[in-house]
């Protein structure tokens, strides 16, 4: 019981963690994006509008929720990101779900909740209105609901299991390869435990869900193959492993050269002797989810290189990949059940636990997101370029297009009074602004068009337009 309250209490902190991060951290380039192009956009239109997929911004599911939560709460950074704060929460409660019911001893429960949860880089997305931390959250959900499914083979833990699979693709169409590779693992169960009365029982339920997906899908697949979107990602899967890794270190080497690479082997080889305790196992009961767990990571790297070889698609890299972080981590932190001994349980979860607690608080930054670092300064540059400025004051501001969607955004939804803005890849220098913040290659010649550096925000440049009497003249150096 007292394991219980513990899980408890380690979701609500951890929902509270996101929940504020969603508040403090500034509108980033593809959420600001996300907001310009589908706040008011008939999404219902997607299945054949071609505008509809001209953006990667647009992941279907999470531009739904941001409407309708934009619709009730306003366009504030935290109405928008509510949908995926509530995801988390959800996703925090499937781990305490899942370390409760197949660990039984207190310290370890909350290690196995620590390994599933305490990553930086997931916990990001959860704080962000993207698809990707609705995708993670359909992930964690799916592993448990499949693991409950293969309990007492239960129609409703199916039913379950395919819903959320089906929601998770609509909000990132990268969950089809786990719908997939889910839905193999579901037919393996069923034929090695001989219930082949379930194929047809319980089977039509998968194969509807992948009916209204191939119909759903094959539009918008059509379009991005055509713009070469399947392209971009890693080549192999040790590209994509060791880029995950070094996403999960979330910049901090250690001290280490190749701590990325030292990541993913220690994985392996941890994963390698999990599988190897559970097979020396004598309770089979206690094997059949840990085993199910170990299925699920092989078949989705399985299938993510089946798919890469037969249409020619990239693997899934950066942001991409974030959802195999619940299945990587869910059978690491399922063989903790097996430990039984409690004075090893217990030095076991000391040692684990404060592991990945120092790591996540030293890479933790509780203003900004890794992904979109350059998005940290806006705070800085408006309290710079309005000190003195009253409410009905407009600022003419340039910056580099990387800046443009969430200045456009806090122009428009935050009422900064801006004017000016224009996504501009190159820059071109107009002289009658009165800033430009930019990267800094598009700091050249800022000084030859009457602009003086005013401040560096960052690794940023901000140039303020000179007064005339300050203005260089022919001969000047």
């Amino acid at each position: 019981m007292k394991g219980k309250w513990f899980l408890v209490v380690s979701v609500v902190l951890f929902t509270c963690l996101i929940a504020y991060r969603a508040v403090v951290i500034p509108m980033t380039h593809d959420e600001a994006s996300t907001w310009l192009n589908f706040r008011h956009y008939n999404l219902w239109s997607c299945i054949s509008n071609y505008y509809c997929w001209q953006s990667a911004n647009n992941h279907w599911l999470n531009s739904l929720l941001m409407q309708w939560s934009a619709s009730l709460l306003g366009d504030g950074a935290f109405a928008l990101r509510l949908p995926n704060v509530l995801a988390g929460s959800l996703y925090f409660l499937a781990a305490a779900l899942m370390a409760y019911r197949y660990i039984h001893t207190s310290w370890l429960q909350i290690t196995g909740f620590l390994l599933l949860c305490a990553h930086v880089y997931l916990l990001d997305f959860f704080s962000l209105c993207r698809g990707y931390g609705l995708v993670s959250c359909g992930m964690i959900w799916g592993v448990y609901t499949m693991m409950r499914y293969g309990e007492m083979f239960q129609f409703r833990w199916a039913v379950a299991c395919v819903l959320i699979l089906f929601l998770s693709v609509v909000s990132n169409f990268t969950a089809i390869l786990p719908f997939v590779s889910m839905g193999l693992v579901w037919f393996g169960v069923v034929v090695i435990k001989k219930r082949y009365t379930l194929l047809l029982k319980h089977g039509f339920v998968w194969l509807v869900a992948s009916g209204l997906l191939g119909i759903l899908l094959a539009y918008p697949f059509r379009i991005f193959r055509s713009e070469g979107e399947l392209e971009w990602g890693s080549k192999n899967l040790w590209v994509l492993s060791t880029d995950l890794a070094g996403n999960l270190l979330y910049g901090v080497q250690y001290g280490l050269d190749n701590a990325a690479s030292l990541l993913v082997f220690t994985f392996v080889l941890l994963l390698c002797l999990a599988a190897l305790f559970v097979l020396m196992s004598y309770s089979l009961n206690s094997k059949r989810p840990m085993l199910l767990s170990l299925g699920l990571l092989v078949v989705n790297l399985a299938i993510i290189y089946l798919f890469q070889k037969l249409t020619g698609s990239s693997m899934p890299l950066g942001r991409k990949s974030v959802y195999l972080i619940p299945i990587i981590f869910s059978p690491l932190a399922l063989v903790l059940g097996f430990v039984k001994q409690k004075i090893v349980g217990i030095l076991v979860g000391v040692i684990v636990s404060g592991l990945l607690l120092f790591h996540t608080f030293l890479s933790l930054s509780w203003r900004d997101v890794r992904e979109w670092y350059y998005d940290a300064y806006y705070p800085e540059l408006f309290s710079m370029i309005r000190p003195s400025h009253h409410a009905d004051d407009s600022i003419r501001l340039g910056s580099s297009w990387i800046f443009y969607p969430s200045l456009a955004y806090y122009q428009q939804a935050g009422k900064i009074p801006l004017s000016g803005l224009a996504y501009q890849r190159p820059l071109s220098i107009d002289p009658t602004v009165d800033y430009y913040f930019v990267e800094t290659s598009d700091s050249t010649g800022m000084h030859g068009q009457g602009f003086a550096l005013e401040k560096k925000i960052g690794p940023f440049f901000l140039f303020k337009k000179m007064a005339v009497s300050a203005l260089p003249i022919d001969g000047d150096n």
